[in-house]
């Protein structure tokens, strides 16, 4: 008589990596939680009556803001550390567990003061200026009407997309007068987005290499830079990223017309996006079956669909130049950026006639490498998911005079679509050491090490930043020999084929 042996039940889960990562979401929760009672918005909205920064929240002085900055950090890293240690190896999770965590997050960082940045005051004073007073935020500056505090950039008017403007609707009508209800609308619409863009994260990541969508959600999701980022200091990043991501999703899937749509959604939210219309247009062109016209049969209503959507979103703003006012003053500054530290080098980084050597040699830099990945880019899925974040990378390394470290958060999320390849530790590089330019722009007047040059003082916060991810990115390429940066070895897959090019499973092609 045979005895049955019992079977592992289908969706088993392995303990201890679940309970490594309930520690360690757990942890994080309560860093975030703690951070957030130290500076709670009511706390200094409006009572401050001058948008602040984290110097004068977290204590007098600079030693001990930079011991308790740090500290956060350091903490919050270390949490997320124990987080991918517990998937790393590819560990079965309840997908409650991998996206409730991430909400979880978001509820204690949702009453927390901007700790980084005060853009978010700037956001509802420009939606408070469509939306209550009726003027247009593209041309008319938050200045022009009253607001509870004084805020950077008052006399200017808002650098983004009419898209974004028209977003804030519910942001500037439903709260009324009740400012701090429309900050915290403005800080949930910056966890929508951070979940909208760690779902699709979840589809990309899930379609190229099944097993690994948990790790990439909790690479992206669960990284205390992009939690402090988005919704600490409520950015509105992730909201151009959505887009972006779906973009490639759909054009993962030939869905050309929402693809085109999407990046111009993004494009009509921060102009950045639109870097990555040619790739894509490129893309669907050598990707649609048949010859020349039917290529152009299955795009062209697609692409007049995406033009028609511009017109339409820019027709109740339109003012002529003026309307780009804002973004042209923003090309024409030199900010924690490659080409300000080139100015420093050769000459006066405020020279104004050096800004402009500086800036015009860094555009047409970035124009040289931008070409060859447009071209490069259109192989494959594969490629051009790895070309979109290499040329966001790039492009804020070099191209970009004007830089803030959040602006990371457009390659750090494409990155996280491909987690079992050398894009992650790429992204965990961008992140961990994008959490300190701020730190080094509040304090570099006082530490020793940098107080003694000017040079140093101007240098070190874009040191910092992009010098590490660099690396990182360089090794990556060594190791490989690819510009892919997705050459998997696994002892599933055996030794990877050697040459730039290795065949997938699913949607990517063979060279």
């Amino acid at each position: 008589m045979s005895v049955a042996q019992p079977r592992t039940a289908p969706h088993a889960y392995d303990w201890r990596p679940l309970l490594l990562l309930n520690v360690a979401g757990i942890g994080l929760a309560v860093t975030f939680a703690l951070a957030t009672a130290r500076i709670p918005m009511a706390r200094y909205f409006p009572e401050a009556a001058i948008s602040v920064d984290f110097v004068k929240m977290l204590a007098p002085g600079w030693e001990r803001p930079t011991v308790l900055y740090i500290g956060l950090v350091v903490v919050a890293f270390a949490w997320y550390a124990l987080a991918l240690a517990a998937v790393w190896r590819g560990a079965r999770v309840p997908v409650l567990l991998t996206f409730g965590f991430p909400v979880l997050f978001a509820a204690a960082l949702l009453a927390m003061y901007p700790p980084t940045a005060v853009d978010l005051f700037h956001y509802q004073a420009d939606a408070r200026t469509l939306w209550v007073h009726g003027a247009n935020p593209l041309v008319v500056p938050p200045s022009a009407f009253e607001y509870p505090i004084g805020i950077s950039w008052m006399d200017k008017p808002s650098p983004y997309g009419p898209l974004w403007s028209l977003l804030m609707l519910p942001i500037g009508v439903l709260p009324g007068d009740n400012y701090m209800a429309g900050l915290y609308g403005l800080k949930l619409l910056a966890a929508a987005s951070l979940l909208g863009c760690a779902a699709l994260i979840w589809v990309l990541a899930r379609r190229a290499r099944p097993g690994t969508e948990t790790l990439a959600v909790v690479l992206f999701a669960w990284n205390p830079f992009v939690l402090l980022r988005v919704v600490g200091d409520g950015h509105n990043d992730l909201v151009m990223m959505c887009f972006v991501l779906l973009a490639l999703e759909r054009a993962n899937r030939a869905s050309w017309g929402l693809a085109f749509q999407a990046i111009t959604a993004a494009t009509l939210i921060k102009f950045g996006a639109g870097l990555l219309g040619p790739p894509l247009l490129l893309y669907a062109w050598l990707h649609t079956p048949g010859g020349t016209r039917a290529r152009f049969g299955a795009l062209w209503l697609p692409l007049l669909l995406a033009g028609l959507s511009l017109v339409v979103a820019y027709a109740p703003f339109w003012e002529g130049a003026a309307t780009f006012e804002t973004v042209r003053g923003q090309t024409e500054l030199t900010v924690t950026s490659t080409a300000e530290v080139l100015a420093t080098l050769i000459g006066n980084h405020e020279d104004p006639a050096l800004q402009d050597v500086t800036r015009m040699a860094t555009r047409v830099a970035f124009l040289l490498v931008y070409v060859p990945f447009l071209w490069w880019s259109r192989r494959n899925f594969d490629q051009l998911l790895i070309g979109s974040f290499t040329i966001f990378m790039l492009y804020l390394m070099v191209g970009s005079s004007w830089y803030r470290p959040w602006y990371m958060l457009w390659p750090a999320a494409i990155a996280a679509t491909r987690p079992r390849t050398w894009l992650a530790p790429t992204l965990l590089a961008i992140t961990f050491f994008g959490s300190f330019p701020d730190l080094i722009e509040q304090f570099r007047g006082y530490w020793p090490l940098l107080n003694r040059s000017l040079d140093r003082m101007v240098i070190a916060p874009t040191a910092v930043q992009f010098v590490p991810p660099l690396l990182v990115w360089v090794a990556g390429m060594l190791r490989y020999r690819s510009w892919r940066l997705d050459v998997v070895r696994s002892r599933e897959a055996g030794p990877a084929p050697a040459g730039p090019e290795v065949a997938r499973s699913g949607n990517v092609t063979t060279a």
